[in-house]
């Protein structure tokens, strides 16, 4: 069975992968959001298709895996958006006294 997983050649996954991942380091670092970091490892997973392309074991765990950091990164982002925003209400409150 021929699968086509990839609209790309190998070769421009890579570099994409490779962008992505400094791309999201970089940001991590700048930012220290969390989901950023998780993003940083869930692309390159991806990559571990090419290592057994006709087993369906390795097909559907990298699926598993990137649907479990995709959602790992949304509730990761979720928290930090909140822990921010309750972080920021004692603050304006002092502004505005004062």
């Amino acid at each position: 069975m021929e699968r086509t997983l990839f609209t790309i050649s190998m070769e421009k996954h890579i570099i994409f992968c490779i962008i992505a991942v400094v791309f999201f380091l970089l940001q991590f670092l700048r930012t220290k959001r969390l989901y950023q970091l998780i993003l940083a490892i869930a692309v390159p997973v991806s990559m571990v298709i090419y290592l057994a392309p006709e087993n369906d074991t390795v097909f559907y765990g990298v699926g598993i895996a990137e649907a479990v950091l995709l959602v790992l990164a949304f509730f990761a982002n979720i928290i930090q958006n909140r822990k921010a925003a309750k972080a920021e209400k004692p603050a304006a409150a002092g502004q505005t006294e004062g």
